[in-house]
């Protein structure tokens, strides 16, 4: 190839990576402001403190059941928090509702994913509970960060590696081109793999309705009635997780760890 047609094609694909870049680095942040928090106004302050203050106080399971409500009260008001999710897991693990517990624990690790007293509360409470919903894949090994970095924290990171390869594509059009281009096209890469984690997180969290079973024992069927025989051989307990497949008037159809499908009564798990 000649030394000419070798500098076109480089030259094309420095254009290619900025075109690439561009884009990215205006749509990550156009997601990222319109998923990953709100401002916190005084009320909201005032709330969390009032929440804080009953948990502190509380001494039955119907004290920490207020403290709970308080901080759903926070998350109604459209609060994203990992601090308010995880306090409340912690009410209605004292409540003695580890099923509902669970289920805050896991939104609360979205945004607190490096917390080591979170990651030992949930673990706590899955002790006695089924078989978690959703097993790690090839690709969970291939975005090793996966589980280190918060859901808004992934978008972030891949503005900034945009907007970072944008500019040695720029650069790379006035000045050691060699070098810049190669750190563009290697950013390039970079803003893919951070993009496919977010993109992952994205589906995850926002294209599928997770759940746990709430009460004691839940027996999963082959339809949506009570007429159908069970599907499973022993009942759903406390704790148990699942994926959403489907929902049919007051009966969910669930998605096992293992791959086993049944349905189960509405009010019998809690969704997120």
């Amino acid at each position: 190839m000649s030394r000419t047609r070798l500098a076109t094609t480089r030259l094309a694909m420095t254009r290619l990576a900025i075109r690439i870049t561009t884009i990215a680095a205006v749509a990550f942040p156009l997601f990222t402001a319109a998923g990953c928090g709100t401002s916190v106004g005084l009320d909201v302050s005032r709330k969390f403190q009032e929440a804080q203050q009953t948990f502190d106080q509380a001494r039955s399971p119907e004290d920490f059941l207020r403290a709970a409500a308080l901080y759903q009260e926070i998350i109604d008001q459209g609060v994203v928090s990992g601090a308010v999710l995880y306090n409340r897991g912690n009410a209605l693990m004292e409540a003695g509702q580890r099923g509902r517990a669970i289920a805050a624990f896991r939104q609360a690790k979205r945004y607190r994913p490096r917390d080591p007293y979170l990651e030992a509360n949930l673990r706590y409470a899955l002790a006695a509970a089924g078989p978690a919903a959703r097993q790690r894949s090839i690709i969970d090994y291939l975005l090793f960060w996966q589980d280190w970095l918060s859901y808004s924290e992934k978008f972030y990171l891949t503005a900034a590696a945009a907007a970072a390869t944008f500019l040695l594509g720029v650069l790379g059009l006035f000045a050691w081109r060699k070098l810049f281009n190669r750190l563009a096209l290697a950013g390039c890469t970079l803003v893919l793999l951070l993009a496919l984690s977010a993109g992952l997180d994205w589906y995850r969290y926002d294209c599928i309705r997770h759940g746990v079973i709430v009460r004691e024992e839940v027996v999963a069927r082959k339809g949506n009635s009570t007429g159908y025989e069970p599907a499973f051989t022993e009942p759903l307990t406390e704790g148990a997780e699942f994926r959403l497949v489907q929902r049919r008037g007051d009966w969910l159809l669930v998605h096992l760890a293992g791959g086993q499908e049944g349905w189960i009564e509405a009010d019998s798990a809690v969704l997120y």
